[in-house]
């Protein structure tokens, strides 16, 4: 029992430095690209929306620092895959909408960090950046039963069978984001194996990929 303990820990460590890692990646990468954006925006005399996009990009960043901590509220998740869909959305030019539809009696629940922005980033470069039509992608966080289910669906070009299996065994998006298969399984790690995410994708109709988690809420500070 001690050697099977040391090895899941050590096996969450491995996946946290992994994150880490791919954070250190994708970050340069997203800023770069966001700060083209709001350079753009203030050549255009567009200083309010540049300043909105400098307060989101502050509130992303310190969302995904969470002074270290694994495991976040909800709430919080929510936020920051917000702000990465406002940003997305300024670069996109309005190319997709997106809504949320939320228990908020689920806002002080944990889950994993960065567990939703992934799924939204491949929502967006695979399923809405080849539409002609404007995209939707819709994020819903429902109870089930002891359990929560947070689904992000899109209506994009969908996906075969083979390509569903296969961003879950990626360890990284095409856009050198965080892997679909590292949510998955710091997921699998932190709550147990029945835990984890499932891909249901049509051709021509859309993508949903569903996150389940136990129901887990944030003690309250004594």
């Amino acid at each position: 029992q001690k050697l099977m303990e040391r090895a899941r820990q050590e096996e969450i460590t491995l996946r946290n430095t992994e994150l880490k890692a791919l954070q250190a990646q994708i970050n340069p990468h997203f800023l770069y690209n966001t700060l083209d954006s709001i350079q753009w925006m203030c050549e255009q005399g567009k200083n309010e929306d540049a300043a909105k996009m400098v307060n989101t990009l502050a509130l992303l960043f310190r969302i995904s620092i969470s002074r270290g901590h694994e495991l976040i509220t909800i709430k919080d998740e929510l936020r920051h895959a917000e702000c990465y869909l406002i940003i997305q959305n300024y670069r996109y030019r309005n190319q997709f909408s997106y809504h949320f539809d939320v228990d908020e009696d689920l806002f002080d629940c944990l889950c994993s960090k960065i567990t939703i922005q992934p799924l939204v980033e491949n929502a967006i470069y695979h399923g809405i950046d080849r539409m002609v039509d404007e995209g939707v992608i819709t994020i819903s966080v429902q109870p089930d039963g002891d359990d929560i289910l947070m689904c992000i669906a899109d209506n994009g070009v969908g996906m075969t069978e083979e390509q569903c299996a296969s961003i879950l065994s990626k360890e990284k998006s095409d856009s050198s984001g965080i892997g679909i298969k590292n949510v998955n399984d710091r997921i699998k790690i932190h709550f147990g194996e029945q835990y984890g995410i499932t891909v249901k994708s049509e051709l021509d109709v859309g993508t949903t990929i569903t996150v389940r988690i136990p129901k887990i809420r944030k003690e309250p500070k004594k």
